[in-house]
């Protein structure tokens, strides 16, 4: 594959469409199509931002193949030909992954995220393998989802495992952010960025420095409901201005602190999905409810977070 391809397409902030459901928590896929046009009317399009759909933040482990499938073709009716499309791709059991991501290429995305196998512990010789198997089955650029934060699972990216990668001819993505963010990440962003697309996934925090040493985009959820702010902070990058980059982005650190941080301290109740489909309500697009296990942010929480955002 075209790298310097790739690069141009998987740029700027990565949006993490969120899945809409209704009361009776079905899929709204009117609502998820009027969220995704948003975007588009807001201002993102290839080379300035791209979408994963479905991804982790967006529930995909709580769907089905069919809904899989419908939520791709969805964003291929939208999308095509106006925006990067990568369709997050998750399982246990390569079949299981493969058949999502052959689905994927059918429907028409450019490219598919596929994270490890959840559960399984794996060593570095069974990490390349989960990856070349599920490359070799399609045709489709593959955005590798770096999972180091799942500490003790044997699912970091470490640099020889990144190495023995990028002999896999279709793995051309990394959504990636090590832990040891200047023994690992820095050094894996000077060594490999010739060769990959590096997402950083710091949440815009790291975005700035990843910029710098070679990564071309960043995860993003305030993109799903707020693309001009993440657009402008593309500019920012793209010029150089990293310390004002850096300034805008702490614009959302209320808001970051307070729900994210807070999630990692009771992830047991919460679900990032929630906040983010509470911030798009706010903003008049769909958000619905989100699927057990998880649980809604309550009345006095949401206040909260509209007087953060007002």
């Amino acid at each position: 594959m075209d790298i310097n391809k790739v690069k141009s397409e998987i740029r700027g902030p990565a949006s993490l469409i969120m899945l809409p459901f209704d009361e009776n928590l079905n899929l709204d896929l009117e609502g998820l199509k009027n969220n995704l046009q948003y975007t588009l009317d807001e201002g993102m399009s290839t080379g300035r931002g791209f979408w994963i759909v479905p991804c982790g933040t967006g529930e995909y482990l709580n769907i089905t193949p069919k809904e899989h499938k419908s939520i791709v073709e969805s964003a291929v009716e939208i999308g095509k030909g106006k925006i990067t499309i990568v369709a997050g791709c998750a399982g246990i059991n390569p079949n299981d992954v493969i058949d999502l991501v052959n689905q994927s290429e059918e429907a028409g995305a450019e490219y598919v995220m596929v994270p490890p196998p959840f559960y399984e512990a794996l060593d570095e010789e069974a990490m390349c393998e989960w990856y070349r198997i599920i490359a070799e089955s399609t045709n489709l650029g593959l955005v590798i989802y770096d999972q180091s934060w799942r500490v003790g699972l044997g699912t970091n990216l470490t640099l020889p495992v990144i190495d023995k990668l990028s002999n896999i001819d279709n793995v051309v993505s990394m959504k990636y952010g090590s832990p040891n963010i200047f023994n690992d990440t820095i050094v894996a962003l000077e060594e490999f960025a010739p060769r990959f697309a590096f997402i950083d996934n710091s949440l815009g925090y790291l975005a700035s420095v990843s910029h710098m040493h070679g990564a071309t985009g960043w995860i993003s959820g305030p993109s799903s409901w707020w693309p001009e702010f993440e657009l402008g902070i593309l500019d920012l990058l793209e010029d150089g201005k990293y310390k004002e980059a850096d300034k805008e982005h702490a614009r959302i650190t209320p808001y970051m602190a307070k729900f994210h941080g807070e999630f990692w301290k009771a992830s047991k109740y919460w679900h990032n999905a929630a906040i983010i489909k509470a911030s798009m309500e706010y903003v008049g697009l769909t958000g619905g409810p989100v699927r057990p296990p998880f649980r809604e942010l309550n009345k006095e929480e949401k206040n909260e977070l509209f007087n953060i955002m007002s």
